[in-house]
């Protein structure tokens, strides 16, 4: 009787882990978020940049990343400032200062709150962080849209 119930529900526990979807939690509480995403999607402003399209959210952040999340294929959030120490913190991650680079502070680092990531200096990187004297831009990936 046992293994008659073990079998029925083996199924049913297998279809709830196959359709159990990973959201990814970011800081989304940002002045506005800039998004690359590989189409242009009705109903906003999107700017041509190549084979993909830059839109640029000031409300609703988290909305329009979950709305939009498999065409995303890169997400800049803007602040006035930043604590680089607390960021690292709030995404589970790891931050390390890369270089200055034309009057920023840059960083790099790794997060598993965020799936896509690209191998610099052989390391996995998919958070970078330019800090500028009035603004911080975070970039997940990278930031893919200057600086």
């Amino acid at each position: 009787m046992k293994s008659l119930i073990a079998i029925l529900f083996l199924p049913l526990i297998f279809f709830a882990i196959s359709h159990v979807e990973t959201k990814q939690e970011l800081p989304f509480a940002s002045d506005y978020a800039r998004f690359v995403v590989n189409r242009q999607i009705e109903g906003f402003d999107c700017l041509r940049n190549g084979e993909q399209y830059i839109i640029d959210i000031y409300s609703d952040i988290e909305k329009f990343y979950n709305s939009y999340c498999n065409e995303i294929v890169g997400v800049n959030l803007y602040f006035k400032s930043l604590d680089i120490n607390q960021f690292q913190k709030n995404v589970n991650g790891r931050i390390f200062k890369t270089q200055e680079v034309e009057e920023m502070q840059m960083y790099q680092g790794y997060t598993n709150l965020y799936k896509d990531f690209r191998y610099v200096n052989g390391k996995k990187i998919n958070i970078q962080i330019a800090v500028k004297e009035n603004e911080v831009i975070v970039g997940f990936p990278l930031i893919l849209t200057g600086f």
